[in-house]
């Protein structure tokens, strides 16, 4: 296993609880008893835990992606604003700001372009694009305010991971610690699977299931057996179908998987893609897939839980998994089939990071919050969680059950800090951290990883090739255009946006990075 993979496999929950000697450690939404006082404490090593301000409180302003706001936020943001001024001395007023995944792009686009104040965002390289946004300017180098304000979470992950993340020689993101490979998987209702004999262990690949759709749809007209909607379904399926996109699958630039030679190809050329859209354009010409399916956002869940899907595919097989995705099926039964192997790519490293804004007011106390959250297990599952008794209870054997009802359950763990800090939910297995870590160093590593694209000489074009996809590319993969028609004007429209000069430049930049090894 190379260096990365062990370091990421090596990352453990005890030195992440560790802030200046203090760790929050009780319950979601409870203060640990033994967390010092609001004045004159000091931590176990004798030195002063904080700073305090009796004065007007810090706004901290964080947009985030997800199924959109959360109904009590409010009561979530004033116990964790009630939690930091009592065991940190923290007085800040956080503002919890959501956005569906669908719409989160073009909001935080419309944020950045008019400079308005603000201080953390989540970003990625498959929504509100990271490199994007660091060659806007949009984001502050962390470097520093690593070393200086958060020298705990900068030491929970390894030199490796903080460099997969540069751009241009800097950080300008937080990874969030999760599952670090990425797996595709189809997961499939169980009852429909039992009732049309389907075997899971003989799918392979998606097209497989085509046979299996029709059965199901023509026993029940009202059901489009496959969700789909416009949150980049193609990015779920890009490993089961052999592309490792560069920086986001939106833009131009793939390697084709155990290509040693790292050559970069334009993924909408491809015949990969071509099938994919053939397929999908059949499936909605079957009833397999909603017409409009490009206009549904938040994954489709509501459609899955309402019982209106059957089936869907994901990019990130995990342990632990079956919680969610029973979840998001109203708590059925559901199996799986993986589409690919783990692989671990700079892509997965990127695919979830919280950066700091370049109109922030106060970006030391935005990276010491962070520090916080991906350090303090309290404060990770507050957010994560919401109050316990309030939003969640705590059962029998530990795990946690979440109540849509009560207005707090955003369930994007993954996207918020260290997940390994979480507190299991419902039908999670006691140890699937330890497996998950397990994982992270089983997976297959891309002969690229740890190559960074400075996109800064195509900066114009990237914004250009972007406003394609979304014009094109998004109702192609959602089978809502016929590709006989639309792909050849997808692709013209991409050639005339720059996008042989991004993939000459990613080529480039490879071939540099590959001689300097």
């Amino acid at each position: 296993m190379k260096k990365m993979t062990k370091q990421i496999v090596a990352l453990g929950l005890t030195g992440l609880m560790a802030v200046s000697g203090l760790a929050g450690c009780g319950k979601a939404g409870t203060t640990d008893t033994n967390a010092p006082s609001k004045s004159g404490t000091t931590n176990e090593t004798g030195s002063e835990t904080g700073s305090a301000d009796q004065g007007e409180p810090i706004s901290l302003k964080w947009y985030m992606a997800g199924s959109g706001p959360q109904a009590d936020v409010k009561t979530v943001e004033a116990a964790i604003d009630q939690y930091l001024l009592d065991t940190y001395e923290m007085n800040i007023d956080l503002q919890i700001i959501a956005t569906d995944y669908a719409n989160y792009p073009q909001k935080m686009q419309m944020v950045i372009s008019s400079g308005e104040e603000y201080d953390i965002c989540w970003t990625s390289s498959w929504n509100n694009n990271y490199y994007d946004n660091v060659n806007k300017n949009a984001f502050i180098p962390l470097d520093d305010l690593l070393k200086e304000n958060a020298p705990e979470l900068l030491g929970s992950m390894e030199t490796s991971v903080w460099d997969a993340v540069k751009v241009k020689g800097s950080i300008y993101g937080v990874p969030s610690q999760q599952i670090f490979p990425k797996q595709n998987y189809v997961v499939i209702v169980k009852e429909y699977a039992d009732k049309y004999g389907l075997d899971v262990s003989k799918v392979t690949k998606l097209s497989d299931l085509e046979d299996f759709f029709l059965q199901v749809k023509k026993d029940n007209p009202d059901i489009y057996p496959f969700a789909a909607s416009s949150n980049g379904l193609l990015s779920k399926h890009t490993l089961a179908v052999g592309l490792e996109p560069i920086i986001g699958l939106g833009i131009p630039g793939v390697f084709k998987l155990g290509d040693e030679s790292l050559t970069v190809y334009n993924q909408f050329e491809t015949e990969e893609a071509a099938q994919f859209y053939d397929m999908m354009h059949r499936w909605v010409e079957e009833g397999l897939v909603r017409k409009d399916a490009v206009t549904v956002s938040d994954n489709a869940v509501p459609d899955m839980k309402a019982g209106k899907h059957i089936a869907a595919i994901n990019a990130t097989f995990k342990p632990g998994v079956e919680a969610i995705e029973s979840a998001n099926f109203g708590n059925k039964e559901v199996v799986f089939a993986t589409l690919s192997e783990p692989y671990l790519a700079t892509d997965n490293l990127v695919s979830s990071l919280n950066a700091i804004s370049q109109t922030s007011e106060h970006p030391e106390v935005a990276m010491k919050f962070l520090n916080l959250v991906n350090t303090d297990a309290t404060l990770y599952n507050l957010l994560c969680f919401g109050v316990e008794g309030t939003h969640y209870t705590v059962n029998a054997d530990g795990t946690v059950t979440s109540d849509d009802s009560k207005g707090y359950n955003p369930n994007i763990d993954w996207m918020l800090g260290n997940q390994f800090n979480a507190l299991l939910r419902e039908g999670q297995a006691p140890d699937i951290w330890e497996k998950t870590k397990a994982l992270n160093g089983s997976a297959v590593e891309s002969k690229a990883l740890g190559f960074s694209f400075d996109s800064t000489p195509v900066t114009n074009e990237i914004a250009s090739v972007s406003a394609a996809y979304d014009q094109y590319g998004k109702i192609l993969e959602t089978g809502g255009a016929d590709p006989a028609q639309v792909l050849p004007e997808f692709r013209e429209k991409l050639k005339a946006s720059g996008a042989d000069k991004i993939i000459a430049e990613m080529q480039k930049q490879v071939d540099e990075w590959k001689s300097s090894k």
